[in-house]
């Protein structure tokens, strides 16, 4: 966070009319109330705190050049979480995370435990009693949780991730990565309960995560038609708000992010979820001859040669529709504009302002205080709440000024003192600024006549 105090002087100067000569009256004045204010202005940076991260990853038979795809870009992630980029202003885009836990798991839980024959499933899906992996947290080599503390050693954090996402291509075609990173979370304390939490998903399939595994398997299909299921009996899968409710628990919105490297044609970039469902190639067609049982909603190519197609991922993208996610293309030649894109958007966020100075809160809780938001051009103070336009700046951006809750249930900032190390002004849940927006605080505090004042200088 980068700081920047000005401190206000009040120069009294008092003219009279009465007075022989003009000019400033030399006895020495004192306030009227024995404190005066000092003014002080923070400029914001997002502030990224400690981050968690969940990689789901899909390790059956086709995901090896995607998995091979998603390690070149996982150091450009920590890398850009720990040592933030730079803007044009040479001052790094958002505060260092304070830390970083990684944790990784399979799409493999095979049949959910039904006694499923090998001769219909397969033998990836029948193992380990029809479990799979069952969701447990994979064992890499710093642990189950791979965890990064500022002094650390930053590379071989990220050699112990690189090695670790290597999950191999032997798992149960039948993926359940929503499902496998719900039964992920509450594992050797991962993730933290103050920390936010980020899920990554890596599939070339549909999710198929089984809520009602007897009545999936109750028919006679085998090998490609099983998959076929997935589309058609969505009744047996768990409910969309289910998997957003179980994967991001009872945390703050802000404090939960979602991305999927999935199905989805590569030119439907950008925020516009619903244009996505919309797009004719996000449709279920089924295939009696392709091996994902359903015509591909992209493909990846090398050199001209198909090495790779993918299902529509529909089911990932109505989870992000729920939580603001991230959705790009697993068929994408290269996954960097995804992860710069997934890391801006983790730490990019702001969840609170430290005072520098401490305040005195009024009978009703409020400060004196204002809170202005620098829009990115192209957004405008009214798509956002609690905001009032003040002004445009010389770059076309808006400047916004956020309303102070009072009350509770008064949308906006307020002044919380429950940390006595960071009192600070804080955002109402679903209220704090998106990435990339500027926030600047400006207060003014007392400062009392005692050297010992909490308030003092």
């Amino acid at each position: 966070m980068r700081f920047e105090h000005e401190r206000a002087v009040m120069v009294a100067c008092a003219l009279t009319m009465l007075a022989p000569l003009g000019g400033c009256d030399t006895r020495e004045l004192k306030p009227i109330d024995p404190a005066v204010s000092q003014s002080f202005e923070i400029d914001v940076r997002g502030s990224t705190g400690d981050v968690d991260l969940l990689f789901v990853i899909d390790d059956s038979g086709s995901m090896v050049d995607e998995q091979e795809s998603l390690r070149r870009e996982i150091p450009q992630l920590v890398r850009g979480l720990t040592s933030p980029p730079l803007g044009d202003d040479g001052q790094p885009l958002w505060n260092a995370a304070e830390s970083l836990h990684i944790a990784i798991v399979t799409t493999n839980l095979g049949t959910n435990g039904m006694p499923e024959d090998q001769t219909r499933v397969g033998s990836a899906c029948a193992a380990n009693g029809n479990l799979g992996d069952d969701g447990a947290l994979l064992a890499c080599p710093g642990g189950s949780v791979s965890t990064w503390e500022p002094g650390q050693d930053i590379d071989a954090f990220v050699d112990d991730i690189g090695t670790c996402a290597d999950v191999g291509d032997d798992g149960c075609g039948l993926e359940q990565p929503l499902l496998a990173g719900i039964k992920a979370l509450g594992q050797a304390g991962f993730p933290r309960a103050d920390a936010l939490l980020g899920v990554v998903v890596l599939s070339d399939e549909e999710d198929c995560s089984l809520a009602d595994p007897a009545t999936f398997f109750s028919g006679g299909e085998i090998g490609r038609a099983i998959n076929q299921r997935c589309y058609l009996d969505t009744p047996s899968l768990v409910s969309i708000p289910d998997v957003v409710a179980q994967l991001r628990g009872d945390r703050d919105p802000d404090s939960f992010v979602f991305a999927a490297l999935i199905g989805v044609p590569e030119d439907l970039a950008g925020d516009d979820l619903g244009a996505m469902l919309a797009d004719s190639r996000m449709t279920y067609v089924l295939s009696p001859t392709n091996d994902l049982g359903v015509e591909p909603a992209c493909t990846r190519r090398e050199g001209g040669e198909l090495v790779g197609e993918a299902a529509p991922g529909r089911r990932y993208i109505e989870v992000a529709q729920q939580v603001d996610g991230l959705v790009a293309s697993i068929c994408a030649e290269s996954y960097q504009p995804a992860i710069a894109e997934l890391t801006r958007r983790i730490g990019g966020r702001v969840e609170g302002i430290c005072a520098t100075r401490n305040l005195t809160p009024a009978e009703d809780g409020s400060v004196r205080c204002s809170v202005k938001e620098t829009l990115p051009v192209g957004m405008t103070c009214d798509d956002l709440v609690a905001r009032t336009y003040l002004m445009t700046d010389d770059e076309g951006r808006e400047i916004c000024r956020v309303e102070q809750a009072i009350g509770d249930t008064t949308q906006g900032w307020f002044y919380d003192v429950s940390d006595p190390v960071c009192e600070q002004v804080s955002y109402t849940e679903g209220i704090a600024p998106p990435t990339e927006v500027g926030v600047t605080l400006s207060c003014l505090s007392r400062v009392e006549d005692s050297p010992d004042s909490p308030t003092g200088p």
